[in-house]
């Protein structure tokens, strides 16, 4: 997970998604930024809006706003990794690193076992 910065109060925001009563683009000044890990901000819109518990994924900084769409453009652009895919690389993984179908390497299974035979389970 990418580290956050959280926003400050009285900066100058801009929805990323259509919130209720706010259409994307909209700008607007924080009023209040509270959280710890889940960043949320009560949000005063130029439209009028006045919204609570906005997460910190649908603000962006004025300033950052049209790199904002520029980045999201790029990320809609790139190909999709689709689950056959995946599925065939992690496939691939558990048979190269020696583990089994559940992708536990060899040696903490014998040393499962090994431990249960000591304990009599």
């Amino acid at each position: 997970m990418e580290a956050l910065n959280p926003l400050k109060r009285k900066q100058k925001v801009v929805a990323t998604i259509d919130l209720p009563g706010v259409p994307e683009g909209t700008e607007g000044k924080i009023r209040v930024a509270n959280g710890i890990e889940w960043f949320r901000y009560w949000v005063d819109f130029d439209n009028g809006a006045k919204l609570g518990r906005v997460d910190h994924e649908d603000v962006v900084k004025v300033e950052d706003w049209e790199q904002f769409q520029i980045d999201r453009t790029n990320a809609e652009n790139e190909p999709d990794v689709t689950e056959e895919s995946v599925t065939e690389e992690d496939d691939t993984d558990a048979v190269s690193s020696g583990g089994n179908d559940h992708g536990i390497p060899e040696h903490l299974l014998e040393r499962s076992k090994a431990a249960r035979e000591r304990l009599g389970a």
